[in-house]
């Protein structure tokens, strides 16, 4: 019966110790997994910024309002040759009648029967392209359309596309520098995670030594945990980005429209091989700082 009972008390330390071990394993994957989904979310920002830059520079429109004297094939030929243009992405031909039930619907009312007739004039609305949509570009082409005959009107806002340049790029400068910060901030959360991982280790590596291991036998299975730490929290990663995605893309479609699949892959497998190299590097020096320690510090 002693005998038993002497078993049992020797296996409740090292059940406490298997229990300690493995919570201390989950928290790191989690503490590891969170900083990687911060840095592979910001990524998508920063890997999509000049996407979103192009989406956001080719959704101003320049209004091209037609004569009322000009006749529709004119009207059509110039409209072909807009389309033909390398500055123009897409070309809408508004004539009064459509402009008007645009405008009714807007208000709310039939503004055409309040007043007797139709004001307004018919319009081709021309999006630029990307490459083409700042200010200088704009005025140039402004100017060409306007020498058109049957053209009486060429009306944008060149304050607005100076402002959406200037803050596109200060939003292209800030992300890179962000990038760049957290990108420091997670080499250090992660390589502080594994050191206090390893520290609660200390005694096993002491132990090691002073029967003999040598220290590639010692760092071997340390290193080895790391790297499978850091490709469980990659993963994890991965699920809470596309979940973040999948959310996006249902509230803004147009976002999905945006981006390429494979840039995706490859950012995964980044994601993946960081938290990999990261973790498995911050092991191998935690584990060799331990090892080349005096034992009287360690206590």
């Amino acid at each position: 019966m002693a005998y038993f009972s002497t078993l049992k008390m020797a296996a409740t330390p090292d059940k406490y110790a298997k229990r300690r071990a493995r919570s201390s394993a989950v928290s790191t994957v989690i503490g590891i997994s969170l900083v990687l989904f911060m840095l592979g979310i910001l990524s998508v920002l920063l890997l999509n910024a000049q996407k979103l830059s192009s989406y956001v520079k080719e959704n101003i429109e320049v209004q091209v309002y037609l004569d009322d004297d000009a006749k529709e094939a004119d009207v059509m030929r110039l409209k072909k040759e807009l389309d033909a243009e390398p500055y123009t992405r897409q070309t809408v031909y508004v004539d009064k009648e459509e402009g008007a039930a645009r405008l009714s619907e807007s208000l709310g009312e039939d503004f055409v029967s309040f007043l007797g007739y139709n004001p307004l004039q018919a319009v081709i609305e021309l999006r630029l392209s990307a490459d083409y949509a700042h200010p200088d570009s704009v005025e140039h082409i402004a100017g060409k359309i306007g020498e058109n005959e049957e053209v009486a009107e060429v009306v944008y806002s060149p304050n607005l596309i100076r402002q959406v340049n200037n803050n596109l790029n200060k939003i292209g400068i800030i992300l890179l520098g962000f990038s760049f910060l957290l990108l420091l901030i997670a080499i250090a959360l992660i390589n502080n995670t594994i050191r206090l991982t390893i520290y609660a280790k200390r005694f096993i590596i002491r132990s090691m030594q002073l029967v003999g291991a040598t220290g590639y036998f010692i760092q071997k299975p340390f290193i080895l945990g790391g790297i499978m730490k850091g490709l469980y929290a990659g993963l994890i990663a991965i699920l809470l980005i596309l979940a973040v995605l999948y959310g996006l893309r249902r509230e803004i479609p147009e976002f999905f429209e945006m981006n390429d699949y494979l840039m995706f892959a490859q950012l995964f497998g980044v994601v993946m091989l960081l938290g990999m190299v990261i973790s498995g590097l911050s092991t191998l020096f935690a584990v060799r700082r331990y090892l080349r320690t005096d034992t009287r510090k360690i206590y």
